[in-house]
């Protein structure tokens, strides 16, 4: 007999037991906002969404942030923040394994496959940070901050598998995985992998082969 789901949890019983310290509500608000901004888009972010979602009162959101475009605005520059810093952290290291177009395609094969898996609600919340950027200097400059950063580690990788135009090149492919990622989030389905790899090889080598 197939089991019936358990009740949600109460808002009380998602409620930290101790009282946490001010900048740890803070982050564990901008941790929720980015969440319900992934599923819902920054039109789903409300105080009391946000309380809910992150397990506090719903006074600590209107404390840390008068409003929600202030709450909205956190949390996307957190968004390109975290990736800023993962992207140094990670693709840095990985760059050094990049000697041609194989280990490119190998390594952005599985970048995208994992970044799907498991961070699916932060690349929908990265999209949303696009689309708001243009109302709102702050969160055009930290877009514009991680475009470079992206940019500068696509161009590095493509010099190293032998791109003539590195730099011009990195615009095409950054294109490409936008493309790719787009798809993968509004018609999500199995075999990540199978689908963009023969797609990443040939735009790799069609750049490669360029004179």
């Amino acid at each position: 007999m197939r089991q019936l789901p358990s009740a949600p949890p109460s808002r009380t019983s998602r409620r930290p037991a101790r009282r946490l310290p001010p900048d740890e509500i803070r982050a564990a608000i901008v941790e929720a906002t980015i969440r319900i901004i992934g599923r819902g888009g920054t039109a789903a972010v409300t105080h009391r969404a946000v309380a809910e979602e992150a397990g506090v009162s719903l006074s600590s959101t209107t404390y840390h942030f008068a409003s929600k475009a202030e709450i909205v605005d956190a949390a996307l520059r957190q968004v390109a923040a975290n990736e800023i810093a993962r992207v140094e952290a990670t693709t840095t290291a990985a760059l050094e394994h990049v000697h041609d177009i194989d280990s490119l395609v190998d390594l952005l094969t599985a970048w995208l496959d994992d970044q799907l898996a498991d961070e699916w609600l932060v690349v929908r919340a990265g999209y949303e940070l696009q689309l708001e950027a243009e109302r709102s200097p702050e969160l055009e400059a930290a877009h514009a901050e991680w475009g470079t950063k992206v940019q500068e580690l696509s161009a590095h990788a493509l010099e190293r598998a032998g791109s003539p135009r590195p730099r011009e090149d990195a615009h095409i492919l950054a294109a490409l995985i936008d493309g790719l990622r787009l798809e993968e989030i509004t018609h999500p389905r199995p075999g990540v992998a199978e689908r963009n790899r023969p797609l990443l090889d040939r735009l790799l080598r069609a750049l490669v082969a360029q004179s």
